[in-house]
């Protein structure tokens, strides 16, 4: 009974990221719809949030926004895990060469996430692409530096010494007895990393060095309310519940795959 009801509480932050980033495919309206004429129009009918000083539907530039902001997160979540996993297992393994990688590794992961963000988006400009390629780049050497160090403790474990000793191949020590060890703690650290990921995304783009003018998102969505903060306030607080509960969701995801230690 403990293991399903703790099943459930780790699939369900899992549900609700898969619904906030499908949730564009049910949106009511066009997004992008001016419509002057319904500026300011209460929650209800077509508008089940209202509209904003464009006349534009709330409740779809939400659903939009999250399916941006969500999106980039969870595309550089998993590239990031699948990469950092590999790449920390090959390099953890290698017995030569160990203190100039970890020298290496220790220097990077030094730089602030924003300076990569900062970086990237002066050489390229704004962008989706940019913003993605920015945050993978500034959390991938974390991983990798985590990997590689679990990976090097695994590897004088007993299991590891009998796979060893059993005639494993590497490829198969590595990625059938210790990534499995080691897939946990990989995955909750990149969930508490997707909380700065978010983060990030909507700050940029507030600022308007984020995603480009064309593309809706939660931090353009603040950013255009603050000038009717005080009529409207629902308009700046509607994309902010939006952002808590995202980072909220990947805390409590984090904190339910926090512990645990599998041995094969």
């Amino acid at each position: 009974m403990k293991r399903t009801r703790r099943a459930v509480f780790v699939l369900l932050p899992v549900v609700l990221l898969v619904a906030g980033a499908l949730g564009f495919l049910f949106s009511p309206n066009d997004p992008n719809h001016v419509d002057l004429a319904a500026r300011f129009l209460p929650p209800g009918g077509a508008y089940p949030l209202g509209t904003d000083a464009m006349g534009r539907c709330v409740l779809s530039r939400l659903l939009y926004g999250a399916r941006v902001t969500l999106g980039i997160t969870l595309i550089g979540s998993g590239i990031v895990i699948a990469l950092g996993l590999g790449i920390g297992l090959m390099i953890g393994q290698r017995q030569s060469g160990s203190v100039v990688i970890e020298s290496v590794l220790n220097a990077v992961t030094a730089i602030p996430p924003i300076a990569y963000l900062i970086i990237f988006i002066g050489a390229w400009g704004n962008g989706i692409p940019t913003m993605l390629i920015a945050l993978v780049t500034s959390n991938l050497m974390r991983v990798i530096k985590l990997v590689k160090s679990r990976t090097e403790i695994e590897l004088t474990r007993a299991y590891a010494l009998c796979a060893i000793a059993s005639g494993a191949s590497r490829a198969h020590l590595l990625f059938v007895h210790v990534a499995p060890n080691i897939l946990r703690e990989v995955v909750h650290f990149v969930c508490l990393s997707c909380t700065d990921m978010v983060m990030a995304i909507v700050s940029f783009s507030f600022i308007g060095l984020g995603l480009g003018d064309d593309v809706i998102d939660w931090g353009m969505m603040v950013s255009e309310a603050r000038s009717v903060f005080l009529l409207r306030p629902q308009l700046i607080l509607y994309p902010i519940g939006a952002i808590f509960l995202c980072t909220l969701t990947f805390n409590l995801l984090a904190r339910m795959l926090e512990g645990g230690d599998r041995r094969a």
